[in-house]
């Protein structure tokens, strides 16, 4: 999903590099959940190892074209130089998660155990790695506010309150959502509870979907976890809702920070 972004984004565009680094949070999730699959399978197919081993290097080059555009665009501001050090270790455990699956699909050609194994410890190597990309965009975007480098994403929708958990949930790649006995149910791996209403509020404005189900619930089977994910939508409402308080519901609009506000001057008579 990520894009490596043009002058003109770096300059005049600025929240589109929190919202590069959410792309990049979800490309984690993807790899993460087709290596999850890799590693559970009973006879490791040599074909799906050997597609997924361009992958993880792509996710690599991905992470650091993100780290590249994060030093050009911000130079050796404090968010900068935090995120430019994380990418790059995030860019390392990455590419020893290419080296792993390397190793898996020589133990798999030659019929040699083991290869599951090296699978397995590929998933856990790029385990946090959404979870490091969201925290990230937080601190950019927070870092381009108060310096006033960047626009604030007006034309992206505005998040409520109660918009803001589960779509950091989403983010991070821990929502999701089962059908049992006909009835939907929520699943947060890490946080806080998040109520059936907010999350299909966030369907139907379209900021989030669910994995391999656009139109919603149709398709779902019984029982099985099905990830919710951001939309395009959803990425842009998320980046541009870092550094400013959310909304109290719909039309109201958020100020990035606080206004103090002076008392009321007495007038003498």
């Amino acid at each position: 999903m990520t894009t490596a972004l043009s002058d003109h984004d770096q300059l005049f565009d600025l929240p589109s590099l929190p919202a590069q680094i959410l792309d990049l949070a979800d490309d984690f999730i993807v790899n993460g959940d087709l290596l999850e699959a890799l590693s559970a399978t009973d006879h490791l197919p040599v074909s799906a190892l050997r597609q997924q081993i361009p992958a993880a290097q792509t996710l690599v080059a991905q992470t650091l074209a993100v780290r590249e555009c994060v030093e050009r665009t911000l130079r050796s501001t404090p968010a900068a130089v935090d995120a430019s050090v994380r990418l790059r270790q995030t860019a390392y455990l990455a590419a020893g998660a290419a080296d792993q699956l390397f190793r898996a699909l020589a133990l798999a050609d030659v019929g040699q155990d083991g290869a599951e194994s090296r699978v397995g410890m590929a998933k856990d190597l790029t385990a946090h790695g959404a979870e490091t990309c969201v925290a990230l965009a937080e601190n950019i975007a927070v870092e381009t506010l108060r310096r006033q480098v960047a626009q604030t994403g007006k034309d992206a929708p505005q998040l409520t309150s109660a918009d803001l958990p589960a779509m950091r949930a989403v983010a991070r790649g821990k929502a999701h959502v089962t059908l049992m006995l006909g009835r939907q149910y929520i699943t947060n791996d890490d946080g806080p509870r998040l109520g059936i209403n907010t999350i299909r509020d966030l369907e139907a404005r379209a900021l989030i979907r669910r994995e391999g189900a656009p139109q919603g619930q149709e398709g779902q089977q019984e029982g099985k976890p099905q990830r919710l994910r951001l939309t395009a939508a959803g990425v842009r409402a998320l980046a541009g809702s870092f550094g400013q308080a959310p909304t109290a519901g719909p039309g109201h609009q958020s100020s990035p920070f606080p206004v103090r506000t002076s008392a009321p001057v007495k007038r003498s008579r």
